[in-house]
């Protein structure tokens, strides 16, 4: 009986086999031939080593492919956790930030306003300058102003850091645990 195969790099071979042949025994024949472990095909669906071979139709090679998948990499211990991206936070009613009002009852703006974009464009006011967000106008302060507001600055952090200290548990859970020393990675 003579039985077409179809090989990997595409001829159809012929091979001259005795009938009631299974696919197993052209299996190995193909195998010796190729030097390596082969699959039988038959219309889409693999052939079992013990099926019978039929002389009408072709039957085609298949390798398995070495190396398919990736090799899994290790996991990464990292040393510090990850760091949060900034999110902005809408504030509602911001609007009344930008106005003070005084005992008597009037109304006077705590921004400057822009002088080249159109009404209602306020700057934002930092330590040292006032700057435009819009057109990107910076007004810098005198030296005087700049020390003022440092001072300022510097006494809102000690209240803040004042009532952190004065709301942390007794104990040693904010010192950074029992045995102390530096903190990080083991060597």
């Amino acid at each position: 009986m003579i039985i077409k195969v179809g090989h990997l790099n595409g001829e159809v071979k012929l091979y001259d086999l005795a009938d009631q042949t299974s696919a197993g025994h052209l299996m190995q024949l193909i195998q010796s031939e190729l030097g390596c472990e082969v699959q039988l095909v038959n219309a889409g669906e693999s052939i079992a080593a013990s099926a019978l071979l039929g002389s009408e139709s072709i039957y085609y090679v298949t390798v398995d492919a070495e190396g398919g998948k990736k090799k899994k990499k290790k996991k990464k211990n990292f040393a510090k956790p990850k760091k949060k991206k900034h999110r902005h936070r809408k504030v509602k009613l911001a609007t009344l930030k930008l106005y003070t009002i005084d005992n008597k009852g009037t109304v006077q703006r705590s921004h400057k306003q822009c002088p080249q974009c159109p009404q209602g464009v306020y700057m934002a006011k930092h330590f040292d300058r006032h700057y435009c967000g819009t057109c990107h106008q910076t007004f810098r302060m005198d030296e005087a102003t700049i020390r003022a507001n440092l001072e300022a600055i510097k006494k809102q952090q000690a209240a803040k850091a004042a009532a952190a200290a004065a709301a942390a548990p007794a104990g040693g859970a904010a010192t950074g645990g029992a045995a102390g020393g530096k903190k990080g990675k083991k060597k």
